[in-house]
């Protein structure tokens, strides 16, 4: 699953640059599913607060503004920059969650929140 980060993040990035709408929105919705899949791979309920949980959260707005943008005709500079940062943001994010994942598997208990 973290294996597709990259792979996601990195087409994204790239689709962007281009500007390849469809591209990108196929490389977003790979992203939510990641999402998704860690939620489910972390076992994660309605109820956890650890900061995996967290972190995963953090990700909806940064992906919904991605989205939105990949609404627009074109993206200029600034826009293009800030989309930027937002796919960084969220490269960090799988990068913690990921680390918290693994450091878990070999704890007793993934939800200390």
């Amino acid at each position: 699953m973290f294996n597709e980060v990259s792979i996601a993040t990195d087409r994204l990035a790239l689709c962007l640059r281009t500007q390849r709408r469809i591209g990108a929105a196929h490389a977003l919705v790979h992203l939510r599913r990641l999402v998704v899949a860690c939620q489910q791979e972390c076992g994660f309920d309605a109820t956890d607060t650890s900061e995996a949980r967290r972190l995963l959260a953090a990700m909806a707005q940064p992906l919904q503004e991605l989205e939105d943008a990949l609404a627009t005709d074109r993206l200029d500079t600034p826009a293009m920059v800030e989309a930027e940062h937002r796919l960084s943001f969220i490269r960090f994010q799988f990068w913690r969650i990921e680390r918290l994942y693994r450091t878990a598997r070999s704890a007793p208990s993934l939800r200390s929140g």
